[in-house]
């Protein structure tokens, strides 16, 4: 009886408490803690909203919202706000889903709250969904590297319109259901960017579309343009005062010009930086003209006529011949040295005379030493009968106690060529000179410059630098005379009057007879096609041959001699109406020799680089002759010095011998002036060094010789790398 007792007192205890409670909080609060406990669950209710979805776009302006419930009582209703503004109709809930069509919304961006209220208005659980963004409006799109009827030079085609839509273009006049349709997809910059490298020259017109986000599709835009992407063309035989590289004896009132070809236009505001010549490192002024109808560019100087006896330089620079869809002509440059003396002129026509008879006078102007055969007394500007000591007659003015005594012929040479009477010769005054002399038979000679040159030779217009000549003659088999050689012969090899005493003019003379005149030639940028006998001028010393009688010269020839004069004549035979120049390279070729390149420029270069492309002819800064700017466009500076080389030792047979290299990482220097992707010759870029190739990253500080190289020694590595590179492959260790 006492435990019921305290049981009565303690549910009177509770009541108390509960009307006191109600006394002070009220009924509001009961309600809502008895709608909370949904039926004495003891799980609260939830509202989601299903669809739409945060960040999501909608091209509608009626929407509908739908979504869950859990845990509900009967008489709970979702109410919907956008923001704090209800919309929509409210939805009675009747079961676990719910939704609410023909939800207006305007265009823009929507944060959508979801309420459930209980059957007093109460809210017992919400849901939102953030960023709706209701887009009404079709995307435009914009063409942003072409113009209407304009020209454009790239087969690419830039896109613009709103952000993450969906590109595509369509090549010729399509509409939104004809036509192929490629969609374009956004690079990691945000752009759209569509590329064909099929697209030819000519007319084009391009269609293009955007669907946005919300899946408006924009109106089609179309677009007509003219691609070209072909660059001026320089006309090599237009070029004045010559064709052929380092014409002498150029009459100083010649012009300078060029001709252009180009189906467009020239941009006229750019032409007057089309021409820069210079003298001795020094811009010469003058004026520059541009006559539209013969599309002729030419530079008129201030003061005429030219210096005599001086060397111009002319360049034409790509920053003034562009056309109309803005091609730059490639870089062209050549140079050539005036007459020592002012022609002589008719006096009523004031036409100059070369070459001819003038009242009784024979104009013989084209050689600088004079002509022999004319006057013989001029023979004494050079040589004594009767002073001399020397086996050549010519040291009668030589000091006995000179320092220079086994060069004597090169200090005539420079007597007169030291800039006043004749020209300096270019970077003759170098600190590293190109002073190797050998005769014409190939043995150590006294005289450098006649070891290129020959003095007493005729200037003509295909030898204008009096370079070093020879006769070519074919022996019939069956003549055989002490031994000597037969079949195809060269003077350089045996000379004519070992076995002819006299004669021998009227040989030549006769075209009925197996025997030609030829002069060694030095091609350069305008006239090298890449063979041979382009470069014989150097290869007649640097071969196999004069290395094995004098070792010290290096063998280059081997390099070049898989492409020839015959070689040439066996294509052009095989392939009627073909140019040797216009043929591809083999894949032959460019395993002997990866400076095998086929110009892109114009220029008939279809074989080997020419030497002068990375030496100078008479001198440099640098060791080796090698030269300070390298390439045509996008020119990189490069220095060698002294400190820049390495001695290595070379057994040869029982002897050993020093030989001096570019060290590792000036050889790596020199490569990548021209081997990092801008640089270009002939308009060939050279390919880009790649520093992520395993056989680079395993041996970062070799020479390129290392692997590109072949030989046994690594001066015959660095030389086969530098003049016919291989496919590089690890040495074996």
């Amino acid at each position: 009886m006492r435990k019921s007792g305290l049981l009565h007192k303690t549910r009177l205890l509770v009541l108390v408490l509960l009307v006191l409670c109600i006394q002070i909080f009220g009924s509001y609060q009961i309600s809502e803690i008895s709608v909370v406990k949904a039926e004495g669950t003891g799980t609260e209710p939830k509202v989601t909203i299903a669809s739409p979805a945060s960040d999501e776009y909608l091209n509608t302006g009626s929407v509908t919202i739908s979504g869950t419930v859990e845990n509900y009582t009967l008489g709970m209703k979702v109410n919907l706000f956008n923001g704090s503004e209800p919309i929509g109709t409210a939805y009675e809930v009747t079961g676990n889903s719910w939704s609410i069509p023909d939800v207006i919304l305007p265009e823009g961006t929507h944060n959508i709250e979801a309420k459930l209220v209980d059957d007093q208005g109460i809210t017992v659980a919400s849901a939102t969904i953030n960023s709706l963004t209701i887009d009404l409006t079709p995307p435009d799109i914009t063409f942003v590297n072409l113009v209407e009827g304009a020209f454009s030079k790239s087969r690419s085609i830039e896109l613009a319109t709103e952000s993450d839509s969906t590109v595509q273009i369509c090549m010729g006049s399509c509409d939104a259901t004809t036509g192929t349709w490629v969609t374009v997809p956004q690079d990691s910059n945000g752009k759209w960017i569509y590329t064909n490298s099929q697209m030819p020259e000519g007319t084009q017109t391009v269609s293009a579309r955007a669907i946005d986000s919300a899946g408006n599709e924009g109106t089609p835009q179309r677009i007509t343009f003219t691609l070209d992407t072909l660059r001026p063309n320089i006309l090599m035989n237009s070029i004045v005062p010559t064709y052929t590289e380092d014409m002498t004896h150029v009459s100083i009132s010649t012009e300078i010009k060029f001709k252009v070809s180009d189906a467009n236009a020239l941009k006229e505001s750019e032409i007057d930086k089309s021409i820069r010549v210079t003298s001795n490192g020094k811009n010469v002024s003058g004026d520059i003209q541009y006559d539209k109808d013969t599309n002729e560019i030419s530079f008129i100087p201030t003061v005429r006529p030219l210096s005599l006896s001086t060397k111009y330089n002319v360049f034409i620079s790509p920053l003034g011949v562009i056309d109309s869809a803005g091609n730059s002509a490639f870089p062209r440059f050549w140079s050539f040295t005036t007459e020592s003396a002012p022609p002589i002129k008719d006096v009523e026509s004031g036409q100059e005379l070369y070459g001819i008879s003038y009242n009784g006078q024979n104009i013989h102007r084209e050689s600088p030493h004079a002509v022999y055969a004319n006057n013989v007394n001029v023979c004494a500007n050079c040589h004594s009968a009767h002073e001399a000591s020397n086996p050549n007659l010519l040291d009668q003015k030589k000091n006995s106690g000179s320092a220079n005594a086994e060069l004597s012929v090169d200090n005539y040479c420079m007597a007169c060529h030291d800039g006043t009477v004749a020209p300096l010769p270019e970077n003759s005054q170098a600190t590293h000179k190109h002073s190797a002399a050998i005769d014409i038979s190939g043995k150590p000679s006294g005289s450098s410059c006649s070891s290129c040159h020959n003095p007493h030779t005729e200037r003509t217009d295909d030898n204008p630098n009096l370079t070093q000549d020879h006769i070519v003659y074919t022996h019939a088999p069956d003549i055989q005379k002490d031994n000597k050689p037969v079949g195809k012969v060269s003077s350089k090899e045996q000379l004519c009057e070992s076995c002819h005493e006299s004669g021998l003019s009227a040989l030549v003379a006769k075209p009925d007879v197996d025997v030609e005149y030829r002069v060694f030639q030095y091609k350069k940028n305008i006239s090298a096609i890449g063979i041979y006998e382009d470069y014989d001028l150097c290869l007649r010393c640097h071969n196999l041959n004069t290395k094995n009688k004098n070792n010290g010269i290096a063998d280059i020839a081997s390099f070049y001699n898989n492409l020839t004069e015959e070689t040439k004549k066996e294509y052009e035979t095989s392939n009627s109406g073909l140019s040797y120049s216009n043929r591809e390279i083999s894949l032959e070729e460019k395993q002997f020799s990866g400076h095998i390149i086929k110009a892109q420029d114009g220029s008939p270069l279809a074989g080997h680089i020419p030497c002068a492309e990375c030496h100078d002819t008479h001198g440099s800064a640098n060791i080796k002759n090698l030269k300070e700017s390298l390439g045509h466009e996008d020119v990189k500076t490069f220095n060698a010095g002294d400190t820049d080389r390495k001695s290595v030792k070379v057994q040869i047979g029982s002897n050993e011998r020093n030989f001096t290299i570019l060290t590792d990482s000036k050889e790596r220097e020199f490569c990548l002036a021209c081997h990092n992707g801008t640089t270009a010759i002939y308009g060939v870029t050279g390919q880009k060094y790649d520093d992520t190739r395993t056989e680079h990253t395993d041996y970062p500080g070799k020479a390129c010789s290392y692997c590109h190289g072949r030989g046994d020694t690594e001066v015959e590595k660095a030389l086969s790398a530098s003049h016919a590179p291989k496919k590089g492959i690890v040495p074996t260790q």
